[in-house]
């Protein structure tokens, strides 16, 4: 009895402090209810509530959004491969008309040669790829309008599958030209050998469309560097006879094996390059082997000789602007961030940006660009193997160039060739900048820079500019 009445009053005992311990907390409780207006522990579940649900929407909508960006070319991507003209055709149906023009380039003296196309070329102005295709049409006065593209937004070319410039619209067949080796290809192939459409030309620079890891296409095009003649039946003149690279027995025998193989050369230059990409040489011999006329194998074969000679040093020069000596220009114009400000300050007054963007556009693409490239600048450094000093690598290739044109007044001998367009118009694209001028000062480049602007630049007659609006 003693026992079980001890148990009962330690039990009492203890409920008795649970009671007053929860009553305590009740009281606070209700203090804190009264003070706030609530009830206790509402608005802290409310905001974790609201938490849960923002996380639940982001994560949602980051799962749509990247579902969609892989599954983007996915059903599409086979017939893209297989068929690049459909690619090339659902652009230009997107593609808004008319283009927001912002100049007409023409000239005060009619054209080298006849070119009935119009011709619309999508650019940043100082972009060393889109100077190429300007200086090529300046210097054969073909006339071209001119649609600037916005470097940040580029909202001008959102229509275009292909992501880069420049771009060329054939405006009478809408026909889409990308990379600027390839658009002055198909241009200089139709000179030496007129056709009934331009797409007679168009479709022998088929490209190869590649997608990433992440959905991004890239195009290629194995004979950007070739110039093709196009079949009997699609030329204005089938008679016309013009200078090719290859002979049709050339071209049997270079499916064995390149041509730079097949007639060494002991020079520094034939050493240079004589480890060409094949794929090149095989892609001009599945367009153009069959297709040389008969009377063109009766030529001498000295003659002939050194038009293909002729023909490899251009076609080596072009492909070594793109992949050695545009490669200097960004990190030396964007060095520093002073420097980098002031190109792009460069850049919009040459590319009249005050007439052609509205003034926030402008602060963005020169303050934005210039802090990008800046970054931008230091990886192609590394990429690219340059020196610390990045004045000495543009140096070397400078001198390069001048060694190999040598005591000629170009490379093409008494008028400039491809080539020399080409390494003109990647240098005007820095003509404003303090890097141009060190050029200028430390090369023997400048007599041949002023040469090639006499017979490029002077035929302008009327620049007609279209603010945006």
């Amino acid at each position: 009895t003693f026992q079980s009445s001890f148990s009962s009053q330690r039990f009492l005992l203890h409920t008795s402090r649970l009671l007053s311990a929860e009553n305590a907390t009740d009281i606070h409780q209700f203090k804190k209810q009264d003070l706030k207006g609530d009830y206790p522990s509402s608005p802290r579940r409310r905001q974790y509530r609201y938490y849960f649900l923002s996380i639940a929407a982001g994560a949602l909508i980051g799962a749509i959004y990247t579902l969609r960006q892989s599954q983007k070319y996915e059903g599409l991507m086979p017939e893209y491969i297989s068929n690049s003209e459909l690619l090339e055709r659902q652009a230009m149906e997107a593609r808004p008309l008319p283009p927001p023009v912002t100049k007409h380039v023409t000239f005060d003296k009619p054209p080298k040669q006849n070119f009935p196309f119009k011709l619309t070329l999508y650019q940043y102005v100082t972009c060393p790829y889109c100077c190429k295709v300007r200086a090529y049409l300046n210097y054969y006065r073909i006339p071209y309008d001119i649609v600037e593209v916005n470097s940040v937004m580029r909202s001008e070319t959102k229509w275009s599958i292909y992501k880069k410039v420049p771009v060329v619209v054939v405006e009478d067949e809408q026909i889409q030209l990308n990379d600027s080796s390839m658009i002055i290809s198909s241009i200089e192939s139709y000179l030496r050998m007129p056709t009934k459409t331009f797409k007679n030309i168009s479709k022998l620079y088929q490209s190869i469309i590649d997608k990433d890891e992440k959905g991004k296409l890239s195009f290629n095009y194995p004979n950007k560097y070739f110039l093709v003649e196009p079949l009997l039946n699609d030329q204005i003149d089938p008679t016309k006879q013009v200078q090719t690279e290859k002979t049709k027995h050339d071209a049997i025998d270079n499916k064995i094996q390149p041509i730079e193989n097949t007639q060494p050369s002991t020079s520094f230059f034939a050493k240079l390059f004589s480890k060409s990409k094949p794929e090149h040489e095989h892609g001009l011999i599945n367009i153009g082997s069959g297709n040389v006329t008969t009377n063109k194998e009766t030529s001498s074969q000295t003659s002939y000789s050194k038009s293909s000679e002729q023909y490899k040093l251009e076609r080596q020069w072009r492909e070594w602007v793109d992949t050695k000596f545009v490669h200097t220009l960004s990190p030396n114009i964007y060095c520093t961030l002073r420097q980098s400000l002031n190109s792009f300050r460069w850049f919009s007054k040459a590319g009249d940006w005050e007439q052609i963007f509205p003034w926030y556009q402008r602060w963005i693409i020169v303050y934005t660009g210039a802090i990008i490239m800046r970054g931008v600048a230091g990886r192609l450094k590394k990429k690219h193997n340059l020196n610390d000093n990045v004045r000495l690598s543009l140096y070397e290739c400078a001198n390069e160039w001048i060694k190999a044109v040598g005591d000629k007044n170009f490379l093409g001998g008494s008028e400039p060739n491809l080539a020399d367009l080409n390494v003109y118009g990647v240098l005007t694209a820095i003509q404003g900048c303090e890097a141009f001028q060190d050029l200028m000062n430390n090369t023997k480049i400048q007599p041949w820079f002023e040469r090639m602007k006499h017979l490029v630049e002077p035929h302008f007659a009327d620049n007609h500019i279209r603010a945006i609006t």
